[in-house]
Formats: C-alpha cells, structure tokens, sequence
C-alpha cells in the first residue's frame, strides 16, 4: 500500500494530466486515490502513454520519430523517453526501469511532475533541443567541406606535372631575365620573412590560448570526471532544492491537517541556520563558480574561432600575386593544371 503523501502527489498528477487534456487519459474516469496510484505507477499501457504524450509534448519531433516504428519496437520509445530524460537531468543515463515502471512509485511520480512543469512553465526547452540538432548538421556540413579541400590538395601537391611545374628543366634561364628572376627572388625572401614572424605571432597566440584552456579544464572538475553519466553540481543542487521543497511541503500540510487542531498556537517559524540550509548554500556556491569557469571557456572557445576565421577569410598575396584567400588560391592552381594538361595532351 502506498502512504498518504504518494497517494496525494499521485493526485496531483493525475489533475494536471486531466487540465493538460492527456490524450492517453481522454474520455477515462478514475476514482478513489488508490486506484489513481495504481494507474501511474504501474506499469501498463496507458501508464507509458502517458509518459509518451509527456515526453512529445515537451519535445515534439519524438512525435515524427514514434510514429515511424513498429509496434514490436516499443523498447526504442523506453530508450529514447529514457535518453530525454537525462539530457533535461531528471533521472539516470540509460534508466529503462523509470519509464517501464518498475522503480519506487514517488520517483515515477516525481519524474511525471517534473515533465509538466517543463510543459507548464518552460516551453524553450523545445526550441533550444532542436537549435542544438540544426548546429550538429552545420558541424556535419563543416567537416564534409574541409575532408574535400583535404583531398583536392592531396591530389594537387601528390602529381608529378605540379612538381615538374615547381622546378622546371630549362635553366639556367637566358640572361637577359637573370636581373628580373633576381629582383622576385629578392621580394620573395622578404615576403616569407614577414609571412614566418606573423606565422610565429599566431603560433604563440594560440599557445598562450591553449595554457589558458588547460588552467580552466583543472578548474571544472566536472570536465575530469572518469564517468559520463556521474552527477554534476548542478544536478545535485537540483536534487537538494527538490527534497527540500518536498520536507517543508510535507510539513506544512502535516501540521495544517493533523497537528494544528490539537492546539492553537501559529506555526512554528523555521531557522535558517540548519544543516539542510548550509547544504544548499554551500552547493549555491560551488554552481556559482563552475557558471564563472564555464563562461571564461566559453569566451576563450569564441576567441579560437575568431582567430581560426580571420586566418582562413583573410587575402595575402600568394607569390607576388594579385591578393586571395586560401580557397581562391586553390581554385586558380587547379584551374592551371588543367589548362597545362590539356597542353600536353
């Protein structure tokens, strides 16, 4: 049998479920809080109905996905519920039993609420999950670009006509070019001179930087964490927030239903010296120093890619040439190879 407070948060639920208009719960009346604990926390199929409308409500391209698989593929809903519940730091990476069911009723029940104040009260989390799915493709697309500049300059740099074309045969050169053969090679010296200093200057930014996200990985211990799947600072200050919540809670309708009738005195006020305040404030510390070295990772990772753009957007003058960006400079060397194949052909 469940106790009284399960049979109440079950309640609760099962009202916010039904102003919600659950779908799996349309047209089904349920009385008596016994037979609504029965009906949210063990497992049927309605029970993961409902988590299924949950959790499509709170990220609705699940909806596409499920409605994609077989019926005999149900264990795939149970991971993808149970993949989404972690991402959002509501339970265990991989924690199948949650979703079928098969764990203490007050976490199912908790879990549940903790969807529907997603729902009720933060509808971005949506938004913000498929922001995260539209970067990844970006980053798909970033890589498939750079895998085929790779291949382009290995077959530029590995043929023989563009070593041939590098150091040709007919020297030594008639004199009357020797001067003007003297005077580039005199540019080009200068040139790489002053190429290898700004080289040497973005080499030691970039150390300088480096030494600067190996300070900041010693600071985030979370980032040094030998487990995935080990509570972070942020889930635990989570979890602290959220017994806390539920002691004063409990307390408060334990005393306003049972204990108050017997006296008449006001409630009692509650110091703030206790050992479950220290905790929280303690914990408010810590989250509030890993948010500091999170932001300063964040400014170094924008100051890398600034650096790495200007680097690749930028036009020098490769040989003496007119100026270009690296890209460009590609495109015309290939284009003279082809024009000096088809010559030889």
């Amino acid at each position: 049998m469940a106790g009284r407070t399960e049979l109440r948060q079950a309640e609760e639920v099962y009202e916010r479920l039904q102003k919600l208009s659950c779908l799996p719960l349309k047209g089904m009346y349920v009385s008596g809080s016994q037979n609504i604990h029965e009906l949210l926390c063990t497992p049927s199929v309605i029970r993961l109905g409902v988590l299924e409308w949950l959790c499509t409500r709170v990220y609705p391209p699940l909806q596409e996905q499920f409605s994609t698989l077989k019926e005999f593929e149900g264990e795939i809903k149970i991971k993808e519920m149970a993949k989404l519940g972690f991402e959002l730091m509501l339970c265990q990476e991989g924690d199948v039993d949650l979703i079928k069911g098969l764990v203490p009723s007050g976490r199912q029940l908790l879990f549940m609420a903790n969807l529907l104040d997603i729902i009720q009260m933060a509808p971005s989390v949506s938004r913000d999950l498929r922001l995260e799915c539209s970067s990844q493709i970006v980053d798909e697309a970033f890589a498939a670009c750079a895998y085929e500049n790779e291949d382009l300059l290995n077959e530029i740099f590995s043929s023989p006509h563009f070593q041939a074309t590098l150091t040709p045969e007919c020297n030594p050169w008639p004199a009357d070019l020797q001067p003007l053969l003297l005077k580039e090679e005199l540019q080009e010296g200068v040139y790489q001179s002053d190429q290898n200093n700004e080289n040497n200057q973005h080499l030691e930014e970039l150390q300088k930087i480096s030494t600067e996200l190996h300070d900041l990985k010693e600071e985030c211990t979370f980032l040094r964490s030998p487990v995935p799947a080990s509570e972070t600072v942020v889930q635990t200050l989570k979890l602290a927030t959220t017994d806390f919540h539920q002691l004063i809670a409990t307390f408060t309708r334990v005393y306003e239903n049972e204990f108050q009738e017997h006296c008449n005195h006001p409630a009692p006020r509650l110091s703030p010296c206790g050992p479950l305040f220290r905790s929280v404030h303690r914990l408010l510390e810590s989250c509030s120093k890993e948010l500091e070295a999170v932001a300063k990772f964040t400014t170094t990772s924008n100051t890398i890619t600034e650096v790495v753009r200007k680097r690749q957007q930028a036009k020098e003058s490769w040989g003496g040439g007119s100026l270009a960006t690296l890209h460009e400079k590609i495109k015309e060397l290939k284009h003279n190879y082809e024009l000096f194949l088809n010559s030889l052909q």
